[in-house]
């Protein structure tokens, strides 16, 4: 079914398993937002994730990347019969901590770091997924785009976009017994 919950852990475990991000609650590497679909709200949204999570400091040694995965937004969808479908629209972010003093190379190797860091996680999601009938990722819908500088102004990455399906016909069925 792949709710709320369960698609942050997968990015959690992904966040803590990877070596380059390495989360723990010693040395937290990942972070959940909550963002709008409403445009306005949605720069709010990102604002807090930029203070509360880019803006903290990192002991020196720490790994250098990040993963902060946003809320999914939900589409249901039906094919004139009897089969109802979610069609949910997730994305997380890698990003990477630049030193102070930062050249514009270092910028780019980041850039391609953190590019190279989620195709690793989208890989591992896909593999993750292999054989499930119910929670399909569209391969084609997978889009990135770089970003930065956030937070502090020494964040950079990539931001990735997808699209999974997973089943509702009977999550909206008429259920009388929920009812007085």
């Amino acid at each position: 079914m792949l709710r709320h919950s369960q698609y942050v852990a997968v990015f959690r475990d992904l966040a803590t398993r990877h070596q380059l991000i390495q989360h723990s609650p010693a040395q937290p590497r990942f972070a959940r937002v909550v963002v709008s679909i409403d445009p306005l709200q949605r720069q709010v949204d990102l604002a807090e994730m930029a203070e509360k999570h880019l803006g903290r400091h990192y002991k020196e040694g720490a790994t250098t990347q990040t993963l902060i995965v946003e809320s999914c937004h939900t589409q249901y969808l039906e094919n004139g019969g009897d089969n109802r479908q979610r069609r949910r629209s997730g994305a997380f972010y890698v990003l990477q901590k630049l030193p102070k003093g930062f050249t514009q190379d270092e910028v780019e190797l980041a850039i391609d770091a953190t590019e190279q860091t989620g195709e690793q996680i989208l890989g591992a999601l896909l593999h993750g997924l292999q054989g499930q009938v119910k929670v399909r990722l569209d391969e084609k819908s997978i889009t990135s785009d770089t970003i930065g500088p956030v937070g502090d102004g020494t964040w950079y990455g990539t931001r990735w976009d997808f699209d999974f399906t997973t089943p509702a016909t009977a999550a909206l069925a008429y259920n009388p017994s929920v009812f007085n």
